[in-house]
């Protein structure tokens, strides 16, 4: 068995998780007061829109299926706010085949309620939180913004109530190799230091502008450091070349 683990993240619920994936993601839940994909501000929301309330989770053999709570986009800020959305968020986590919840924090997201969530899901619940690794998070004392998520990380991993921390090294695309060097690695330390568990530190990308110097900059840090593994952003986009250097590299099968 590989001592690490790949997974990623889709927008659609008819895309079928990777039989290769330890985790599949399902999202993004970006309405945080309804609980469904969709705007924020529409309630309620429209009904093309899904929630995990209401629709299961595929079917996976091998990995975990878990629905994301935020994304880009998501709202509103300062969410779970009341214990009215906590339960909401346990609640949903324990129907419909769901077997876990990620946390994905780009809205501000209210990190005491977090860790209250994750502490109820109940046992055997999948939990991660999934955070911009960017240029803020590696400059707290330039950035408040950056401070914030500082904090949030070593509140959640003094909880000890989270499973993975997934680190968005990307934007719409894969960065340019400079801000990638100047951004990832100082990303991944300051993770491992303040969780204090590698193997709890996930790096993510996205196929768009992934080309093999980029790839394999990223799976450098997954095996020198002996981080968790590496997640995919909208993974149906993979190429098959690419998804084959990513289990070759790490050794899954």
């Amino acid at each position: 068995m590989s001592d690490y683990i790949i997974g990623g993240w889709t927008q659609d619920l008819k895309n079928p998780p990777n039989p290769l994936f330890s985790y599949t993601m399902y999202g993004m839940i970006t309405n945080l007061t309804w609980l469904t994909s969709g705007s924020p501000t529409t309630e309620p929301p429209p009904s093309w829109c899904w929630s995990p309330k209401e629709h299961h989770a595929p079917s996976c053999k091998n990995g975990k299926v878990l629905w994301t709570y935020g994304g880009g986009g998501a709202g509103p800020k300062n969410m779970p706010a009341t214990s009215k959305d906590v339960n909401q968020i346990i609640s949903a986590a324990n129907i419909n085949g769901w077997q876990g919840v990620d946390f994905d924090d780009e809205s501000q997201m209210n990190v005491k309620n977090i860790i209250s969530t994750m502490q109820d899901l109940g046992q055997g619940k999948s939990t991660s939180y999934t955070l911009l690794a960017g240029w803020d998070y590696n400059n707290p004392d330039k950035s408040s913004e950056g401070k914030i998520i500082n904090d949030n990380v070593a509140a959640l991993a003094k909880a000890n109530v989270c499973d993975r921390f997934n680190l968005m090294c990307y934007a719409a695309a894969m960065w340019d190799m400079p801000t990638i060097k100047a951004n990832v690695p100082s990303a991944v330390d300051r993770t491992i230091k303040l969780v204090g568990d590698c193997k709890k530190v996930v790096l993510a990308l996205t196929p768009a502008g992934l080309n093999s110097e980029n790839l394999d900059f990223f799976l450098q840090q997954v095996t020198s450091k002996h981080l968790g593994g590496l997640f995919i952003w909208d993974y149906t986009d993979l190429s098959n070349s690419d998804l084959n250097t990513i289990t070759s590299s790490l050794d899954i099968k």
